[in-house]
């Protein structure tokens, strides 16, 4: 929550602002043609007066200029001092008066019933903005239809999973940069199930399982560059290295078929994939 102290170079941290209609009086039948009906809210007019003690108070409303005489006269006969809002250059943050408005003046703070407290988190704000204004949420978002996908043999694959392979080796470059998906080809490379530091990966306790003919994985291809001697061990000499990063295996892979180059899910799969990211689990740090 923010808080904003007293600063003598800022006016408006001189100042508390206060909603009247169901803040300070309690219009509990609604709107009666403007007309001032109700009582103080318990408590309202204790506040208001140890507010005063501490910064200038100014009463804000949305009703029209000419019902403002009507809120100051009922500050009055409750025993606050306000006065209408009628001088364009009035210092509002000075002095004992509480100034009734309907202008969204400089404040320290704001009281309202119908505030909605905004905390840096529109993620949280908006649908709770959407719920008091009567309004149902946006349906969460699709995957879009176009993630591509990435066909690659175990056990090379469980050696990405591991968090140690962090380059796929390919006779092709991509220039595709962002999200992709993982899959694992039905058939095993041997010369993975060969290679000393594949086998070193699956010899560990917890190595990922062997899983094939899925979607496995989601991750993002962050680069791609001709092999200049770089990326060992497991970039291979004369190949194209695609550099992967923030790979997140899925926790119940997707049995699917795979195919050549860069593919595209169809829709149930997408559905399927959008279902079962929120559990995937991200691969352990390079080791």
């Amino acid at each position: 929550m923010t808080v904003v102290p007293l600063t003598p170079d800022s006016p408006a941290s001189h100042a508390v602002g206060l909603d009247f209609d169901l803040t300070l009086v309690a219009h509990r039948d609604g709107w009666q043609d403007g007309r001032i009906y109700g009582d103080p809210i318990p408590g309202a007019l204790e506040a208001l007066r140890t507010l005063q003690a501490r910064r200038s108070v100014f009463v804000v409303t949305a009703r029209h200029r000419t019902h403002h005489p009507a809120v100051a006269a009922w500050l009055v006969r409750h025993g606050i001092d306000a006065v209408v809002d009628d001088d364009p250059d009035r210092a509002y943050w000075l002095g004992r008066q509480v100034l009734v408005t309907n202008k969204k003046l400089g404040a320290a703070l704001y009281v309202d019933d119908r505030a909605l407290a905004f905390t840096g988190d529109w993620d949280a704000a908006l649908p709770e903005a959407l719920r008091r204004i009567g309004e149902p949420p946006d349906p969460p978002a699709q995957p879009a239809a176009d993630l591509p996908a990435l066909t690659i043999r175990q056990p090379w694959l469980a050696a990405i999973l591991a968090g140690d392979k962090q380059v796929e080796n390919r006779s092709w470059p991509t220039r595709h940069r962002g999200p992709v998906v993982l899959h694992a080809a039905r058939a095993l490379a041997r010369d993975g199930q060969t290679d000393p530091h594949v086998r070193a990966v699956l010899a560990r306790p917890g190595a990922p399982t062997l899983t094939t003919g899925a979607l496995a994985a989601t991750a993002n291809i962050t680069d791609c560059h001709r092999d200049t001697g770089c990326c060992r061990p497991w970039g291979l000499p004369g190949l194209w290295h695609w550099t992967l990063t923030d790979v997140q295996a899925l926790a119940d892979p997707i049995p699917a078929a795979g195919r050549l180059g860069l593919w595209r899910l169809d829709p149930g799969q997408h559905a399927l994939l959008h279902g079962r990211q929120a559990t995937a689990l991200p691969a352990p740090a390079h080791r």
